[in-house]
């Protein structure tokens, strides 16, 4: 995964002016980047390893073509070898992608019998082996687009051809079109192409572009040309680093759709079946983490539950405390932090290894400490997260703890493999119709935030859905300093409801489970009797959540407490994205 600019120009143009793309791309991958031009009829790449914003490509030559990309580890390490752009073998051929691909390594076996060298573990590399040899570009990039499954974009140049190819197959891919120079430019977002480009072509998804200085030709899959649609486009300056928006938590939000594919295709199947299997033949199972990634593994306390298997849930934090003399050969420690990062989790699997635990370790960061000390880990793949309140990170996690339960059921015969599939086709739907759904929630919660006076609120909620409340009422401390309580729908009626009164907020998650009916429409009332503020969130409610299945219904229902927590932090004037004292991996 990663962010994707480039130019054609018909006279040589400085190479290095394709780092300021990428800068603007950074929300997308920061792990590494690199750069592929043509130099006379040489094929140049420079990589570098980190945060392009803080250490620039240095290059000191010019170019009629130029392609980088800055990357995010989902599929391989953050090293220079899984660095993009990757060549092919003979290194005619420089691509850059962005996204994942499902069964990349069945692709990659096929074609290291085929005599094909490779240099990294990430899948973009099938794509620059699979180009070789060809003698159209664009056909066999079609003949890519039908073949190879996932979600991503790639680009790459080819020796002795002054074009960039493009293809597409669900992440965007953008062309930009100077009206000041004889340049087209490509990048994975509008915003980016700010100071280069006036006017741009969004690539239609499932199509085949080839970009020079003087044409673009845009085919789709059946290899019938579409005229492109060039618009004129507005930029906000202050903004083009978050991708259009106002704040990188929004962006994020909006980013959950994708997120949750992304997490589900990344999960290969033999890691998932050997984490499931260590899990299945556990002596005890704890789940440890801290904050968000707590409310996670409570969530999947009840995915683990419905299977027959009972796990312990505890606060990394907590932890060394009083779950550490339980811990011994046969234990597993499921550990879930989005950095890898955090201190307390660290520490935690640490003292278990010790104790001859084995670590299943759940993280956004492929190289970070929790995966180097995991046993075997599981990427949430949700791509980076510059916010420091966690929003698409929280829900992709739940899908990979769905997915590993659910897994973890194959063996006891509780599931089979159409419960995989149709896991896969539910996570499908519900990303579809939460794109879908999003702006109007987002206006609902803009509403329903002008109304809020009070610095006090309670999140409540039963069931699956419990650990909703919990994790909403922590965005609204995070994002608008509010003080919020998240608590069990009965526990509102032994203590707390006496704090409330009238236009006191009450956000009431409309539970999943059919049981527990009586119990919500008692609590409806009794707060409406104190003329309290009651805001529902379900299919009916206030704002108006995605209907899917009972097991999915805490990511369709974190959704619009993230937007009603941002929104209430913008009407504050609050610095969203960056709350005081907080940072994203709390090292202590």
């Amino acid at each position: 995964m990663g962010g994707i600019f480039g130019f054609v120009c018909k006279d040589p143009a400085d190479v290095s002016t394709i780092n300021a793309g990428l800068k603007r791309l950074i929300y997308r991958g920061y792990d590494s980047a690199g750069i592929a031009y043509l130099k006379d009829s040489s094929l140049v790449v420079k990589k570098i390893l980190g945060n392009i914003s803080k250490n620039e490509i240095k290059i000191d030559d010019k170019s009629r073509i130029a392609l980088g990309q800055t990357r995010y580890a989902s599929r391989g390490w953050p090293t220079i070898e899984n660095a993009h752009p990757l060549l092919d073998c003979k290194e005619n051929i420089a691509v850059v992608m962005d996204g994942v691909i499902d069964e990349y390594e069945k692709i990659r076996e096929e074609l290291q019998k085929q005599g094909h060298r490779f240099i990294s573990t990430t899948d973009t590399e099938i794509l620059s082996h699979i180009l070789e040899n060809s003698n159209n570009y664009v056909e066999k990039a079609i003949d890519i687009l039908k073949n190879v499954k996932g979600i991503y974009s790639f680009a790459f140049i080819v020796r002795g051809i002054d074009s960039i190819f493009t293809a597409n197959s669900g992440q965007p891919i953008i062309i930009g079109i100077s009206s000041t120079s004889e340049c087209k430019y490509i990048s994975s977002d509008i915003p980016s192409l700010n100071g280069f480009a006036e006017n741009a072509i969004i690539v239609p998804e499932n199509s085949v572009a080839q970009i020079s200085a003087t044409e673009i030709k845009i085919v789709d899959i059946n290899n019938n040309e579409i005229k492109p649609e060039i618009k004129r486009v507005k930029y906000k300056e202050e903004i083009a680093e978050k991708g259009g928006f106002s704040h990188f938590m929004l962006k994020e939000i909006y980013d959950i759709p994708s997120a949750l594919i992304n997490s589900y295709t990344s999960l290969m199947e033999k890691y998932l079946t050997l984490a499931s299997m260590i899990v299945y033949g556990a002596k005890n199972v704890y789940v440890i983490g801290n904050g968000t990634s707590l409310h996670a593994g409570l969530i999947s306390s009840y995915y683990f539950s419905e299977i027959g298997l009972n796990i312990n849930v505890v606060s990394a934090a907590e932890f060394p405390y009083y779950a550490l003399d339980n811990i011994s050969t046969g234990s597993v420690i499921i550990a879930i932090s989005q950095s890898g990062e955090t201190t307390d989790v660290i520490r935690s699997v640490k003292i278990a290894k010790q104790r001859g635990a084995v670590i299943l370790g759940i993280t956004n960061s492929v190289g970070s400490r929790l995966a180097l000390e995991s046993n075997v880990y599981l990427p949430i793949t949700a791509g980076p997260e510059m916010a420091v309140p966690a929003t698409k990170t929280f829900t992709s996690t739940i899908v990979v703890l769905k997915t590993l339960a659910t897994y973890t059921a194959l063996h006891s015969g509780k599931k089979d493999k159409k419960d995989i599939e149709e896991l896969r086709n539910n996570i499908e739907e519900l990303s579809k119709q939460v794109s879908i759904k999003l702006p109007e929630m987002e206006k609902q919660a803009e509403n329903i935030a002008e109304k809020i006076e009070k610095e006090s609120l309670y999140v409540s909620s039963s069931g699956i859905n419990y650990p909703i409340a919990l994790e909403g009422a922590l965005k609204f401390k995070e994002a608008s300093m509010t003080h919020a309580e998240g608590m069990q729908l009965g526990e509102l009626l032994h203590g707390p409801i006496v704090l409330t009164n009238k236009g006191y907020p009450i956000i009431l998650i409309k539970p999943a489970e059919e049981q527990t009916e009586d119990l919500y429409n008692k609590i409806v009332k009794s707060i409406k009797d104190r003329g309290s503020m009651i805001i529902t969130i379900s299919n009916e409610g206030d704002i108006t959540t995605v209907n899917t299945t009972r097991d999915l219904t805490p990511i369709s229902n974190i959704i619009p407490l993230q937007l009603l927590a941002y929104k209430l932090g913008v009407k504050k004037g609050l610095p969203i994205d960056t709350p005081p004292g907080l940072v994203k991996a709390v090292i202590i």
